[in-house]
Formats: C-alpha cells, structure tokens, sequence
C-alpha cells in the first residue's frame, strides 16, 4: 500500500514540472532568426520617412447623404422649409378663429399649434403640402392641395369650420 502511495507522489510531481516548464516555455519571448529580420526588411520600402508607408485614404462625399443622419425625419423638420410660419404645419393643426367681411372680400383669423393667430386672404398658402386659399365664406376657408396619386395629380380640398360642433 505505502508503495503505491510513493508511487502516485512521484507521478504528481513529475506532471507538474513538465506543466510548469510548459508555462515557462510559453512565456518566453520568441526571438526572431536573421533569415525572419532579412525578409522583414526586404518587404518595406526602402524611405527614411515611417509614415510615407502608410496609404491615406481621401473620402470625398459627392452628393452623398451623411450616413450618421437618421433616415427617419421628424414632420416638424420637414415643415421648416415653408417660406413663412403658415407653411411650416400641418393644416389639420391648425384652428379657424374668426371670419371678418369687409364689404369686399373675406379674411380670416388663423391660430397654430405654437399659439400665434395669422390672417389669411384667398390665394394664400397653408399647410406642409403646398395648400392654397381657393375659398373663405361665412364661416368655412377651403384649402385646395395637389396631391400625386399613381401618376395622376389630384385636387384636396380641407375645410376649416368656424364652428366645428354645428
């Protein structure tokens, strides 16, 4: 019994000098040989300056859009291209106020989302889709848009109600 003891010792003990010679042999570092270094520097070009080496890359955009924009565009982005505050919303947003009569001709009061109240005659624009005044009555102002729908240009027509419960 006790040589089979002696006999598992010596086994353990020789396993672990052949492990950490292992570990010692992998941590050594690896000298290259001069046949390594020779063909090194037969494969660089022969410049004193280190960075001539390295190929530049010159990215020229040409019309291309940023690829770090989203391409989902909110509505309020798109809208800030009108030319005044009426052109800049929806006209679904917006809420007729008041109608006046002149004698003449009709005028009506228009307030936006933001607060601010605009008068607005016929022929003027409204609206993110390039709306115009066809129509103001006693309390109706009709906005006539042009919309493309498979090839073919048709006509909207959004009505603003003075009183919209009636």
């Amino acid at each position: 019994m006790m040589i089979a003891l002696v006999f598992v010792a010596i086994l353990m003990f020789a396993g672990c000098t052949t492990q950490e010679s292992q570990i010692v042999s992998i941590t050594k570092p690896i000298k290259p040989t001069d046949d390594q270094k020779a063909l090194e520097t037969s494969n660089q070009p022969q410049t004193k300056d280190t960075f001539s080496s390295v190929i530049a890359y010159d990215y020229k955009p040409g019309g291309r859009r940023d690829p770090f924009k989203s391409l989902i565009v909110k509505k309020e982005e798109v809208g800030k291209k009108g030319q005044s505050p009426l052109e800049q919303d929806d006209i679904s947003t917006f809420r007729l106020v008041a109608i006046v009569w002149t004698g003449k001709e009709y005028f009506a009061s228009i307030t936006l989302p933001d607060g601010k109240s605009y008068t607005v005659r016929k022929g003027m624009r409204l609206g993110l889709d390039g709306g115009i005044v066809h129509e103001i009555t006693k309390d109706t102002v009709v906005v006539k848009q042009d919309q493309a729908h498979k090839r073919d240009l048709r006509s909207k027509e959004v009505i603003l109600r003075l009183r919209s419960g009636e």
